[in-house]
């Protein structure tokens, strides 16, 4: 199907010659004034080019083709007309966005020439933009598939208040939190797993959906923390050995018999432990390597008894390190404040005391990167 042209000149046997001349090789339309051309182009449009001579009663040329640009962006605009003076073409460039500018008389073969031009411009224009509505439509999928990865709701275990949270930068995240129910493994604790991927985007998006599966069907099996998080490292090792990707973790458990919180620390931000009572903060770390760079790297098991009136915080880098318009860092101080002035409220209020304070600290300046955050109340 050829792309259609619509001609604009308030001079008929101008109209008639073009259109005989050219026939062959496009299909026209036209018309002789912007207003009959604007009905022309709502009722058969898009046209690929419009073609439209200068001096017509009622809208001149570049107005016309202002209209144009409004209606329809990638239309490629073109002016034919015997007003070839300086002035008439600077005008015509700047406020109509002209593509070319023939002055009458035009011969048949450079006008043919000048509309396969923008014939050209406009295919790669509107292919571009199918090629990106693809993308983006791609990357809504994947948002959605992801999201759905995500917790449904929080977990409800008497003693305990727990809430967790994850804001994107892109459609897609290499952040990632999850929560394993008492009943998902049939034993009296609940896991938190909270990782990062290096990056962000759908390549961090694929591999922590990989870290997820791999870290879900592990923990049907029998084991603790090492052998688990062991095992997901050993996988991802063979999977990503040449990528140079790797995956920070903190994989935690709250023993609900034994009142203990144990920990797998790889490469991971630290968690906070806030004791209310104290007005202390303790951070949980350790030496544990990313996973996905040594595959034979044996991770260890750490353990703290939990008391009531305890809050503990387990989040990625991207809060810390999210970063104003005068380049300071949020950093740990801030958060430990935000935490102190909120610390009686219910955990889901303390999530969003935190993210309001991220944002207020950032404006105007954009996330960077994403945010992801657990708060563990002890009851």
């Amino acid at each position: 199907m050829k792309d259609k042209i619509l001609l604009v000149d308030d001079e008929p046997k101008v109209l008639a010659a073009i259109k005989r001349q050219l026939r062959k090789e496009f299909q026209f339309e036209t018309a002789l004034s912007g207003e009959e051309a604007l009905k022309i182009i709502d009722e058969k449009g898009p046209f690929a080019v419009v073609v439209s001579d200068y001096h017509m009663p009622g809208m001149n040329g570049i107005d016309f083709l202002c209209r144009v640009k409004s209606v329809d962006p990638d239309t490629v605009r073109m002016m034919l007309t015997g007003s070839a003076d300086m002035s008439t073409a600077i005008q015509a460039v700047n406020e109509g966005s002209i593509f070319q500018f023939h002055p009458k008389p035009c011969p048949a073969e450079t006008l043919g020439k000048a509309i396969k031009s923008g014939i050209d411009k406009y295919r790669a224009t509107t292919n571009s933009q199918s090629e990106m509505k693809k993308v983006k439509m791609s990357l809504e999928q994947a948002s959605r598939i992801q999201q759905t990865l995500l917790p449904k709701s929080d977990p409800d275990i008497e003693g305990y208040d727990i809430a967790g949270k994850s804001i994107w930068c892109d459609e897609t995240s290499g952040d990632y939190y999850d929560f394993i129910h008492p009943e998902d493994w049939k034993q009296e604790k609940i896991g938190i797993v909270v990782a990062d991927v290096i990056g962000h985007g759908i390549s961090a998006a694929l591999l922590m959906t990989t870290v997820r599966a791999s870290l879900r069907e592990r923990i049907l099996s029998a084991g603790n923390g090492p052998a688990i998080v062991n095992h997901v490292n050993n996988s991802l090792v063979k999977d990503i050995e040449e990528l140079n990707l790797f995956v920070t973790m903190f994989y935690s458990e709250i023993d609900l018999n034994q009142r203990c919180f144990r920990w797998v620390h790889a490469g991971h931000e630290p968690a906070l432990v806030y004791d209310a009572a104290k007005d202390s903060f303790e951070t949980l770390g350790g030496d544990g390597v990313p996973l996905g760079v040594m595959g034979d790297w044996e991770y260890e098991e750490a353990q703290i008894g939990i008391e009531p009136g305890q809050i503990i915080l387990i989040g990625t880098d991207g809060i810390k390190e999210a970063y104003n318009a005068h380049g300071e860092y949020f950093g740990n101080d801030r958060l430990m404040t935000v935490v102190r002035e909120h610390a009686a409220r219910p955990a889901k209020d303390l999530l969003k005391e935190v993210f309001d304070a991220l944002n207020r600290f950032r404006h105007p300046a954009e996330r960077k990167d994403d945010e992801t955050l657990v708060v563990i109340k002890v009851n």
